[in-house]
């Protein structure tokens, strides 16, 4: 028993090791839009990853890595005033 329960910490760890950052999909970025407030995003991506302030205003980046795959995803939008004034195109072989 204390066999199985080592292993399931083990796998847990294992996989959760394996990612960092703030998990997202290029789908739920493509419906980020101009004029959305900041509550309105976080609702729609989960809370950004980081936020980088700027003389023009912020840029809330959403960043996530597998570290197990070597996969990852990065997206930004720039935030001015509690709400997204620019929104980069997402090319549709992003997935």
């Amino acid at each position: 028993m204390r066999t199985l329960i080592g292993a399931l910490l083990l796998a847990s760890l294992i996989t959760l090791s394996g990612c960092a950052g703030t998990d997202f999909s290029y789908d739920e970025a493509r419906k980020v839009q101009v004029g959305m407030t900041e509550e309105q995003v976080v609702q729609l991506m989960g809370p950004p990853y980081s936020v980088v302030s700027r003389a023009d205003g912020q840029m809330w980046v959403w960043s996530h890595a597998n570290g197990m795959t070597g996969a990852s995803r990065v997206i930004s939008f720039k935030i001015k005033d509690g709400k997204v004034v620019e929104v980069p195109p997402i090319p549709a072989s992003f997935k």
